[in-house]
């Protein structure tokens, strides 16, 4: 039963506080609506501005990706499905597992690491390492061509490869240099000839060759150490030696005879002694040579006996020469001889000189000592060499060289041939 106070308070009270909540809700009302008032001007204001409704557009994009998305996966589900490919098989740059450990390496996922199927070769990007027995390759000597994995070389060392070929082509260049030698003959054509190792090479520096024509001087240490002769026979008539002194002449070489080359008789140069006497008293070094055609030993001894006795009387202090040569334009009694006979021929002639006492001189240009002889045989004997040039080009020892066959000099009216001499063979 109630209390008559107690009904008062809640009819009083009671009706206040519902009220409130009326307020409330009122309010909740009204600012939900404001709110939704708000988003629908918003998207109207889009939808007028970009011509279309946003909404739509929302829709219509959705719809697309989805569709998309249907169409992708069943492609791939269907490519998947007919051909029964792994994910492995997908990777077009063919990379491994690399968080599996085979055969005791190891290597961390996306580290970079390349495994070339081909070769085996290991690549790893940056300082990575791979520990294993396989190559450890940076991405840096890759990227200079340091690996086989791209076969990529360094250019570099492709030049210095070129320039080690180059060298090593140059030094075979030389050394087949050093041990042949090209001589041309008298009919134009050339020929490669093998030189010995057994004959001594001569090692003069034709630097210090010094020509103020017609006199041809050789220096040492900014000396004349050679000496300048001319050669001397009836072709050039009367000869003023004591000019031929003042031209700078040290010594001549003077022709005593001859063997004909057709007729193989021994003759006399008509003006030997002329030349002998005349030339001691002008003070000049005394050299003599002979014209030989001798077809065997026993004329070759010949021909020196008969030269010896021609100069006994005179001071021959420079070359006994042997000289043997063919005839141009005509046939030599000589040219029936082989390489063998015509060493045999001069090796007769200057023993028998040296035999005397004198100093035996084989005379010659390279093609006659090099195709002509075997200068092995001879290699006991100096050589004067003859060869018109600036520089002689002959490899082995040589004690004279006849740098100029038609020249001019005071003292002889014609043409005379000049030669100098690398010793002093006065001395």
């Amino acid at each position: 039963m109630k209390l008559q106070n107690d009904g008062y308070y809640e009819e009083e009270h009671g009706s206040g506080s519902n009220m409130i909540y009326v307020y409330m809700v009122l309010i909740m009302s009204v600012v939900i609506l404001g709110v939704t008032a708000i988003v629908f001007w918003v998207n109207s204001s889009k939808s007028r501005n970009d011509g279309s409704g946003y909404a739509a557009a929302v829709a219509q994009r959705d719809a697309q990706t989805a569709q998309s998305a249907n169409t992708d996966s069943g492609s791939a589900a269907t490519v998947i499905s007919d051909n029964k490919l792994t994910s492995d098989d997908l990777d077009i740059w063919t990379l491994p597992d690399t968080g599996r450990t085979t055969g005791g390496s190891k290597s961390n996922k996306n580290n970079g690491t390349v495994k070339n199927l081909t070769t085996g070769e290991t690549v790893i990007e940056g300082s990575s390492e791979e520990e294993s027995g396989d190559k450890t390759i940076t991405a840096d000597e890759l990227a200079k061509g340091k690996t086989s994995v791209y076969d990529m070389p360094d250019k570099e060392n492709i030049k210095d490869e070129e320039d080690t070929q180059e060298n090593d082509k140059k030094e075979e260049k030389d050394k087949e240099e050093e041990s042949r030698i090209q001589v041309k003959r008298s009919d134009g054509t050339k020929e490669w000839v093998d030189l010995s190792q057994d004959i001594e090479r001569n090692d003069y520096d034709y630097a210090n060759l010094k020509y103020q024509k017609p006199v041809m001087n050789y220096f040492e240490e900014g000396k004349i150490v050679s000496k300048c002769g001319a050669d001397i026979s009836a072709n050039q008539g009367d000869v003023d030696f004591s000019k031929l002194k003042k031209a700078g002449c040290d010594f001549v070489m003077i022709k005593i005879g001859a063997r004909g080359y057709s007729s193989g008789n021994i003759v006399f140069d008509e003006k030997y002694k002329d030349n002998l006497k005349a030339a001691k008293k002008a003070g000049l070094d005394i050299g003599v040579y002979f014209c030989s055609q001798a077809v065997n030993k026993s004329e070759a001894r010949e021909e020196a006996d008969e030269l010896l006795d021609a100069i006994a009387d005179y001071d021959v202090k420079y070359p006994v020469a042997f000289v043997m040569e063919t005839v141009e334009g005509d046939m030599a009694r000589i040219e029936a001889l082989n390489m063998e006979d015509r060493t045999s021929v001069a090796k007769a002639f200057l023993d028998r000189v040296y035999d005397e006492g004198y100093t035996p001189m084989l005379y010659g240009d390279k093609e006659w000592l090099l195709t002509m002889l075997d200068m092995e045989r001879l290699s006991d004997y100096d050589v004067w060499y003859a060869q018109d040039s600036k520089e002689p080009d002959y490899p082995y020892e040589f004690g004279m060289w006849q740098y100029d066959s038609n020249t001019s000099v005071n003292g002889v009216s014609g043409k005379v041939a000049m030669s100098m001499s690398f010793t002093d063979y006065s001395k």
